[in-house]
């Protein structure tokens, strides 16, 4: 009997890191990208390292790096990065349903490791019956390893290179944010949101108010977001 328990253990483990295996190889670059330009901003390896374990959040990381190395206060750091990381808030909600009957430890491990690819994966399988707590448990623990050690690469990495702009690497923060930012402009609603949050982002840096610029530009342009969402339910 626990011969078969501990097979069938091993066996959801592997089903878990089966499926993150596609997500780990796309967050092993990035995470070393970020690494990178952690160490080359003057970053320490430890902070580099929790920002990955207590952070766990790309987006997130990149800016702040970028905030630090631009010497901006600890309000404006917190606070950009809990707005750019509130989705997990909306993401937790619709799924936590599916994990009414989990105890309060698993859930909070659960929720702690949950990335945005993770949760599409977890919503499809809760969503057929399959509710195989070591196997979304392993899922979430696979790419949360993988991008904190591709972190951890990447700062060694960084240690070697003696001009990352000449690796094209000082791109890399505005190219990702770049690309989330076309990703939300696919309706009229993200495009108003981002021409906002991006206004009174310049706008503050203008009036020389750079350490809150980025934060009470995210902050407008969510705040416009949430308007025009409200009011699209509202009209259909």
């Amino acid at each position: 009997m626990q011969s078969e328990r501990f097979r069938q253990f091993v066996s959801s483990i592997n089903k878990g890191a089966r499926q993150a295996f596609p997500i780990v190889l796309g967050c092993v670059p990035i995470g070393m990208a970020y690494g990178i330009l952690a160490q080359q901003s003057g970053l320490g390896l430890w902070h580099t390292l929790g920002l990955s374990l207590f952070v766990f959040a790309g987006a997130s990381q990149f800016m702040a790096v970028s905030m630090m190395q631009n010497n901006m206060d600890i309000g404006s750091i917190i606070g950009a990065t809990f707005i750019i990381n509130f989705r997990h808030v909306l993401m937790s909600a619709s799924i936590a349903p599916y994990l009414s009957k989990w105890k309060f430890w698993q859930r909070s491990l659960f929720g702690g490791m949950l990335t945005d690819e993770g949760f599409i994966l977890h919503t499809l399988n809760f969503s057929r019956g399959d509710m195989d707590k070591v196997s979304a448990l392993a899922l979430n623990i696979s790419i949360y390893i993988a991008w904190a050690t591709a972190g951890m690469i990447g700062y060694n990495v960084g240690t070697m290179i003696a001009n990352p702009e000449a690796w094209g690497l000082d791109f890399a923060l505005p190219a990702m944010f770049v690309a989330l930012l076309l990703y939300a402009c696919k309706n009229k609603m993200g495009v108003i949101a981002a021409a906002m949050g991006g206004t009174v982002a310049v706008g503050l840096h203008l009036l020389n108010v750079s350490n809150w610029a980025v934060f009470l530009g995210a902050v407008a342009g969510a705040t416009v977001g949430v308007f025009f969402f409200e009011k699209e339910g509202a009209d259909s």
